[in-house]
Parts: C-alpha cells; sequence; structure tokens
C-alpha cells in the first residue's frame, strides 16, 4: 500500500458507519481539530500496521472511541491522549490511501473527506492525568518499545510522580520501574539509536545507561562495532571489574606514583594497574570535594554515597527538590571510580520531619487565631470515622462478590479511581472483620489443600503456578467470585496517615448507599470515649446538640472534659439505639 497525495477522490461517507456513542461524553468531532500531544511517550509507528488499520477504519468505522482534553493553548482544538495509532490511520485516508492489488488488478483510492469525524471521549485532564492515561494505553500494546515505556515514566517523574508510585499504576515491579528510568536518562543520543535500530538489546542497552564520560564512549563504540561480540554481561564484567579509567582520575596522576595500563591500538582507555590503591586515591579526592562543600556552609548536609549508577541520586533516600532550607549535595561514585555531583537535593527524611513539624505549627497558629468551637477536629477522631465506615462497607462487600467482581473491572478501565486494584496493601482495621474470618474458616476448612491460614482472617495458597491454576479451573464461578470477593473487599475507601481528615470519594459513598452500608453504619456505630477525646470542651458541647432529643446529656457549666466524655458515653446505648452518626464517621462527601 502507498498513500496517494493527487488521486481523484472516490465517494465516502462522512462518518463511515461509526459506532453510536454509549457515553454522554463521548462525542463526534472532527479530525482537523485533533491535535497530537508533546506528552505521548510512542514515536515508532509501524507503517504496515496503521495502512491495515486505515483500511479497517474505511469499511468499519472507528469503533473504539479517543480519548482527548480541550487543548491548553488552542482554543476550538482537542489534544490527543490516547488513540493516537486511530488518529494517525484516519490521517491517511484524509490524505487518501491508494490499494494496489498484488495480482496487478486495478488499484483502488480510500479516502475521506477533510471533515471527517471520530468518536472522542472529551474530559478535563492535567498533564500528569495525560500521560497517565497515554502510557497506560500503551501499556496494552504488545509492541510498545522499552524505550518508549522509559520515556513515558521518565515524563511522570518529571511531573511530580515516584517510581513506587508509577510501579502502582503501571502494574510494573518498582526495580523494572528503576530500570526503566535508568535507560531513559543515561542510554545517550548515540545508545539510544543503536537500540532503536536494533543493532543491541535492551539488556546491553541497561548496562551502557548506567555508565557516564570514557567509560560510555568506549562501550558504545564496542557494541557498535562488534554487536554480536560483546553480550550484556560481557560489558557489565567490563563496568564492575573494578578499573579506574584514567580519564575519571580526581586526583593528580603524576605525583600519584601508579603505573597507568594503556592499549596501543586505542581500544581499551587507560586505567591504573594498582586498582586497589586508584580507588583509596579516587575516594579520598572526593571526600577533599565533599569537605570543601561542607566547609562552604551553603548546604545543609554533604553525603558521599556509593551505588551502581551516579547519574541519580537513591529516590528512596533522596528527592530533587524541596525548601531552600533543606538542600544539600550527594556525592555519587561507584566502585569503577566515576562520580557525579547532585546539588540542591533533599533527604526525605529531613522533609517529612520539616513538614510534620510545619503542620504541628500551622495546628498551634490555627487554634490561636480560631475561637475553639471553631476548630477542626482532631484526626484521631477522623481515623475513628475512616474505619468505621471501612468496617460496614468492606464487611457488607465481602458477602457481594458480584459487586467486587464489578469493582474489580472499574478499577482497572479508570485511570484514576477510587478501586486500587493493583494497590498491595489496604489500611488495617484494629480487629479482623467477622465476615472475612467466616470466608476464611470456609475455604481452609472445605478446601486445605488449596489454602491454610496463619493469622486470624487472612489466608495463603498452598500451590502455586500451573497446579493452583488447575485447582481454580475446577471450581465453580460462585467459588472464584467468593475468593474475588476475599481479595477485592478492601479495594473501596483507602485512607493514610497523611489524609486522615479526608471525606470518604464518591464512588464509596454511592456503593455505601447501594449496599446499606450507610444504614449498616448508623446500627452499629457506638460513639466511644476514644473518639470523643479528640474533641476541645466547645467541640463536645457543639456536638451533643447534634444529638436526638432525650439522648442529649445533661452538661453542667465548668464540667470537665473528662466528666462530659464520661457523661456522653454513659448515654452512647441510648444513641446507637436512635441512629445516631456523627457527621465525621458518616457517608458524606
Amino acid at each position: 500500500m502507498t498513500a496517494a497525495h493527487d488521486l481523484t477522490t472516490t465517494e465516502a461517507p462522512t462518518t463511515l458507519r461509526l459506532s453510536t456513542p454509549t457515553s454522554a461524553e463521548v462525542v463526534q468531532l472532527p479530525w482537523t481539530a485533533l491535535r497530537r500531544s508533546e506528552f505521548n511517550p510512542r514515536r515508532e509507528f509501524d507503517d504496515k500496521a496503521l495502512f491495515e488499520l486505515a483500511t479497517d477504519i474505511y469499511h468499519k468505522g472507528v469503533l473504539q472511541n479517543l480519548v482527548v482534553r480541550p487543548h491548553p493553548t488552542e482554543p476550538g482544538a482537542y489534544e490527543l491522549a490516547a488513540g493516537e495509532r486511530r488518529y494517525r490511520a484516519v490521517g491517511l485516508l484524509v490524505e487518501g490511501l491508494e490499494v494496489v492489488d498484488d495480482q496487478g488488478g486495478a488499484s483502488e483510492l480510500l479516502k475521506v473527506p477533510d471533515g471527517f469525524t471520530v468518536p472522542c471521549r472529551v474530559q478535563p485532564m492535567t498533564d500528569q492525568e495525560l500521560v497517565e492515561i497515554a502510557i497506560t494505553e500503551n501499556f496494552q500494546r504488545e509492541d510498545v518499545t522499552p524505550l518508549e515505556e522509559a520515556d513515558g515514566f521518565s515524563r511522570l517523574v518529571g511531573l511530580g510522580m515516584k517510581p513506587d508510585e508509577i510501579a502502582v499504576r503501571s502494574g510494573r515491579e518498582v526495580r523494572l520501574v528503576e530500570q526503566r528510568l535508568t535507560l531513559a536518562a543515561g542510554l545517550g543520543k548515540e545508545g539510544r539509536k543503536l537500540l532503536l535500530d536494533k543493532k543491541i538489546n535492551v539488556a546491553q542497552a541497561q548496562v551502557i545507561a548506567q555508565t557516564t564520560g570514557e567509560l560510555k564512549k568506549h562501550l558504545v563504540k564496542l557494541v557498535r562495532d562488534n554487536p554480536r561480540h560483546y553480550s550484556a554481561d560481557q560489558l557489565r564484567k567490563l563496568t564492575t571489574e573494578g578499573r579506574i579509567l584514567v580519564s575519571d582520575a580526581l586526583f593528580d596522576v603524576d605525583t600519584s606514583g601508579l603505573q597507568v595500563v594503556e592499549d596501543l591500538w586505542g581500544i581499551t582507555p587507560a586505567y591504573f594497574k594498582d586498582a586497589q590503591k586508584a580507588q583509596a586515591l579516587q575516594l579520598a579526592a572526593i571526600e577533599a570535594q565533599a569537605q570543601v562543600d561542607r566547609d562552604s556552609g551553603k548546604w545543609k548536609f554533604v553525603d558521599v554515597v556509593q551505588g551502581s549508577y551516579v547519574e541519580s541520586v537513591p529516590w528512596r533516600e533522596y528527592d530533587s527538590y524541596g525548601p531552600q532550607e533543606l538542600r544539600g549535595v550527594v556525592y555519587m561514585f561507584n566502585v569503577s571510580g566515576q562520580m557525579h555531583r547532585h546539588e540542591g537535593v533533599v533527604r526525605k527524611s529531613d522533609a517529612q520531619a520539616a513538614e510534620k513539624a510545619r503542620q504541628s505549627a500551622h495546628r498551634a497558629e490555627s487554634r490561636a487565631a480560631t475561637a475553639p468551637e471553631d476548630r477542626p477536629v482532631r484526626d484521631a477522631a477522623h481515623k475513628v470515622g475512616q474505619e468505621a465506615r471501612a468496617r460496614v462497607l468492606w464487611g457488607s462487600l465481602v458477602n457481594d462478590p458480584k459487586r467486587c467482581l464489578a469493582l474489580t473491572v472499574q478499577g482497572l478501565f479508570e485511570a484514576a479511581s477510587e478501586v486500587k486494584v493493583r494497590v498491595d496493601v489496604a489500611p488495617s482495621l484494629s480487629a479482623p472483620l467477622p465476615e472475612v474470618v467466616a470466608l476464611v474458616r470456609r475455604w481452609t476448612t472445605e478446601r486445605p489443600d488449596l489454602f491454610q491460614t496463619h493469622k486470624e482472617g487472612t489466608m495463603v495458597n498452598g500451590p502455586y503456578g500451573p497446579k493452583l491454576h488447575a485447582a481454580l479451573m475446577d471450581l465453580s464461578t460462585d467459588d472464584l467470585l467468593s475468593l474475588l470477593a476475599y481479595h477485592m473487599h478492601d479495594s473501596l475507601h483507602h485512607w493514610s496517615s497523611f489524609s486522615l481528615s479526608g471525606r470518604p470519594g464518591e464512588l464509596a459513598v454511592h456503593v455505601a448507599g447501594e449496599i446499606g452500608a450507610d444504614v449498616r453504619l448508623t446500627q452499629e456505630w457506638e460513639v466511644s470515649a476514644e473518639y470523643l477525646n479528640a474533641y476541645t470542651i466547645p467541640q463536645l458541647t457543639a456536638l451533643a446538640a447534634t444529638m436526638p432529643q432525650g439522648c442529649q446529656p445533661s452538661i453542667a457549666p465548668g464540667v470537665s472534659k473528662k466528666e462530659l466524655i464520661a457523661r456522653i458515653v454513659e448515654v452512647a446505648p441510648k444513641l446507637r439505639e436512635a441512629g445516631w452518626v456523627p457527621d465525621v464517621v458518616r457517608f458524606t462527601r
């Protein structure tokens, strides 16, 4: 097939039997109003596959909608988040696509009008959300390249996401995400070309990406000239055998007394014969540079850290941004003596401590400036509310496998969902749910060959791999749904220690109403001293005023907080019987 530019246009319908939109968000937009996004990490598109897709679209229409957002700088235009292959395929048809008969018959021109429309789901989204959607779509394709994946991850990091967050969102292992980020940052222009041209494989590229300077140039030259003679293991050996290259030396080579080994043919960079002494001198030189930074008084800290990759700092310990007063310097070095100085980084532990202190100071300032009755309730009460909602919601969901299945599907489809399908650990509860305990007891009693329990309310599988798969295939659909509910009942309504005061999500409130968890909360929840202790005396007085008539405690002027809490706890059974639940605990937005 070849694209035709000046061919006679054949008649074609304007929309070519497009599928009917199934959502109010899906609208028909002219192809000319769509714009490619610079945030899409994908750069390579197979011409043959595009031609085949264009032919399919001509005869069947665009069967899957594109996802777009209003263009941020061009009024009336829309920026693509997902569906660039379909966009490009339609572009071929707008331009005119000539299908040549391989048997010598007449060629056929496939062409659509410039006003051809395509189904698009239009939704506002941030740059980060757009990148997430674009990358998620690419993940679902088998032909996405590791470099495209790496560039996508790199864009997410640039928008503020951490590697562990990317791993959760993408379903990848954290280690793979780190490797891809290294690939994106360190492969270099020539290394990228070798990988794109398939002159080297991903494993070789990964080794090259972890090197710098002369060593990187040397490895690139080796694989470019002799790609089959240098496997990833051989390249890795060259980088880890402990040689210190003369070009990387930070000390005075002439006065060091070290013997230099030079390749007469210029293939291997010059290195020091006594690697151990060279490493010692190199580390001393790095420490001397670090001491100059310490003595300058400009930095909060100066760390010297050994690692395999010197171009970036360990993300678990450091951030590349943060408050000015917390910024420091990290000298990264490896066993080959390569060093990189990272300026302006922040220790995560310092940032967390500073944020905790800031929040504490802000709370103190707010308390000083706010009347006692108007102050926000402390996090301890919100934590009680979060767990109370979770207990009734999760306890109901564990016996509703169909809804758990629906939530699973929803979580897999939605790029930013309340449903935490790929999160390993849900917030812990103070005690196991009775419904979960009963389910676990049933499975571990009836099928001990499949499941065992070592802790109340949890179970683990015995067989693995093909054996487990075969055993699961022998189960009924209802049994599989029961097991799904075991894993998915706590996928909705998550919180953390940093968001205790957050209200339940819109979906959680909806599901709670659908399955009666909101009513169950009014029947089961009972106010406690632990909950009330998070309130001030004015707040407790205001809280008591919201209680039903006949259940309100008698409050005398000047009563102490301890006595006031005791009086409320006395009427707790009546409040429970009346179905009273404070706003902090309710399923409300």
